[in-house]
């Protein structure tokens, strides 16, 4: 966790005099087109009667950014497809198809996402329905940090509640 920490201080101070000289308005989304993230998430799977309950992942996604209307500003939908190297409860491989919404004039995203993956050394199978709420600070126009939680419903028998906290940066070329 300390690494994280370092390494989450080092990312703001290097991108520190870039955000200084952008001119990015803050509060609204950017244009359409395609967006790239990595994140490392961390948390637990509550309600499990048996077995690891931690969480422990790397998720890199790709996404293509749909302007709702021709305004700034205003609504933008991100279409996107997740794949996730997790660590815990075991080693295992996830992919998760979902949806982000802006939330217009904040820096508020939501999320939606099915998770299919082999964790608990099972055949791929559909794992959970996911919701979340992310807060994205745009450093530039290029750039952005985000921190997240996610939750969901279990539709496995094997998996529990995620309850998920994501650390993450955006990348829009």
């Amino acid at each position: 966790m300390r690494t994280l920490a370092l390494i989450a201080a080092a990312a703001l101070a290097l991108a520190a005099p870039a955000a200084a000289s952008a001119q990015v308005d803050a509060d609204s989304p950017p244009p359409g087109g395609l967006a790239l993230a990595a994140s490392l998430a961390g948390g637990v799977e509550a309600g499990l009667s048996t077995g690891k309950a931690g969480l422990l992942e790397l998720e890199a996604l790709a996404g293509w950014q749909l302007p709702a209307g021709a305004e700034p500003g205003g609504l933008v939908f991100r279409p996107e497809l997740a794949v996730t190297l997790g660590s815990a409860p075991d080693t295992h491989l996830a992919l998760r198809p979902g949806l982000r919404i802006s939330i217009p004039e904040t820096p508020l995203w939501l999320r939606a996402a099915a998770d299919w993956s082999s964790a608990r050394g099972k055949d791929p199978h559909w794992r959970w329905v996911l919701v979340g709420a992310a807060w994205e600070v745009r450093l530039t126009e290029v750039l952005g940090l985000s921190v997240e939680a996610d939750t969901g419903l279990p539709v496995s028998g094997s998996a529990g509640v995620p309850l998920m906290l994501r650390l993450g940066a955006t990348f829009r070329p």
